[in-house]
């Protein structure tokens, strides 16, 4: 995964995980949150884990639509 595209937004602050590698990771077959934390390292680190949810909600969208929203993360 290329984590390091300056045009995407950051996800995943712990580990400088940005949208791009999310997207791309779903893209390529994972369907669960924790299938995206083994492909890209986003949505586990010191602060116990505060991306998860957006994550997951990137994902639940994607399955269900079959395209990206375009969110912000809060």
């Amino acid at each position: 995964m290329n984590s390091s595209n300056k045009n995407s937004p950051m996800i995943c602050y712990c580990n400088g995980i940005r949208r791009r590698a999310i997207e791309e990771s779903i893209k390529n077959g994972a369907k669960t949150v924790d299938e995206i934390y083994d492909q890209t390292m986003a949505g586990v680190g010191p602060c116990g884990g505060s991306c998860r949810p957006f994550i997951q909600e990137m994902l639940d969208h994607y399955l269900k639509h079959g395209h990206f929203l375009d969110i912000k993360r809060s």
